[in-house]
């Protein structure tokens, strides 16, 4: 137990330092982003006056605490301005939004998990900051991938996922907290500190984290984070990414949704669509005929998807890209999909629940 304490201790220290937030911070860990997603909102001082931002590029781990607490205290939740021709966010228009609807809470993805576009949250999080608000950084497709420092992030909580680009596992996740950021306790239970008072610690991180730590779920972030010294991630999944990008372009009948402003705003994951195909089908003859995985479906963002008009695909087929994935894993995927014949796909019944 004592070795366990001091494992937990110094893959905090390694969080913090991955995110230059020694002096800044105070890690939460919690057992996954979604989780950590609930606490940050409803922790939150909310009543009807205030307004809450987000993208359309937002997760359902945000929309869905963030719906539920809206009708629950009838706070408004705006959407962040885009433009319509790119589908990037629209930094002008969104000044001028919270000049008129003043922001209370502004929460953003770093990295849309649909089509890998880094979101500018840096510069919206610094507006918003002029008015006080409380910014999130939902970082779980991030951590690990993009450099972030806490302090020019303007953020009051980065969000991080141990299983996807700390490649970690599941289990772990959590939070970085700004020092005397104002934020109520969520969760209660036990976590064995003044057991004998019914309240919360009034500490933090200790005060957000109730019940039993998933140590080997720790452990295995911390083992994570030490490997991650010894490689750079970003410049060898870009490099594949605009490889992956141009194969797929290079395909007539398929549609790449792509971020926008190029491959320097491009994280580690793409979408694509074959002619009319739906996903699923798409994704079912990858897996069964030449075991390439995919992720079909809506991806638990359904907002982004009206904007991409992938309606009649019923979603879109999602790439993901590691340090771990070669050229020639492009080029076996490439292949496939050259090789999927539409007149036969048809004849695959499509899952309907993707």
């Amino acid at each position: 137990a004592i070795e366990a304490t001091k494992m937990i201790r110094n893959t905090k220290t390694e969080l913090l330092r991955l995110c230059n937030a020694e002096k800044e911070a105070v890690v939460v860990i919690s057992p996954s982003a979604t989780v950590a997603l609930n606490q940050l909102i409803h922790g939150q001082k909310w009543d009807s006056t205030k307004n809450a931002y987000v993208s359309f590029y937002e997760h359902n781990s945000v929309m869905r605490p963030l719906v539920r607490a809206r009708n629950i205290h009838g706070f408004q939740i705006r959407a962040i301005p885009h433009h319509r021709e790119d589908l990037s966010l629209d930094l002008e228009a969104t000044k001028a939004m919270f000049e008129k609807y003043r922001p209370d809470f502004v929460v953003l993805s770093a990295i849309s998990n649909v089509t890998g576009y880094i979101l500018p949250a840096k510069e919206i999080f610094a507006m918003a900051k002029e008015y006080g608000a409380f910014t999130v950084l939902d970082a779980a497709q991030a951590m690990g991938f993009l450099p972030i420092d806490f302090k020019e992030f303007h953020a009051d909580a980065i969000v991080f996922s141990g299983h996807k680009t700390l490649y970690a596992t599941f289990g772990v996740a959590g939070f970085l907290l700004r020092n005397g950021a104002p934020l109520d306790v969520f969760l209660t239970g036990g976590n064995g500190i003044k057991s004998t008072v019914l309240n919360m610690p009034d500490t933090a991180p200790e005060k957000f984290e109730a019940g039993s730590p998933d140590t080997p779920a720790i452990a295995g972030l911390q083992a994570a984070l030490q490997w991650r010294k010894t490689v750079d991630v970003y410049p060898h999944e870009k490099e594949l990414m605009e490889y992956l990008i141009a194969s797929l372009e290079s395909i007539p009948q398929v549609t790449v949704y792509k971020a926008p402003g190029g491959i320097d705003r491009q994280g580690g994951v793409v979408s694509f669509n074959l002619a009319d195909l739906d996903c699923s089908v798409v994704g079912i003859i990858l897996n069964e005929e030449h075991d390439i995985a995919v992720r079909t479906g809506h991806h638990c963002a359904p907002a982004i998807h009206a904007y991409l008009k992938d309606m009649e695909n019923n979603g879109t087929v999602r790439v993901s890209i590691s340090y771990f994935t070669t050229k020639e894993d492009i080029d076996r995927l490439i292949s496939a999909v050259r090789g999927i014949e539409p007149v036969k796909a048809r004849q695959i019944p499509p899952i309907k629940t993707c």
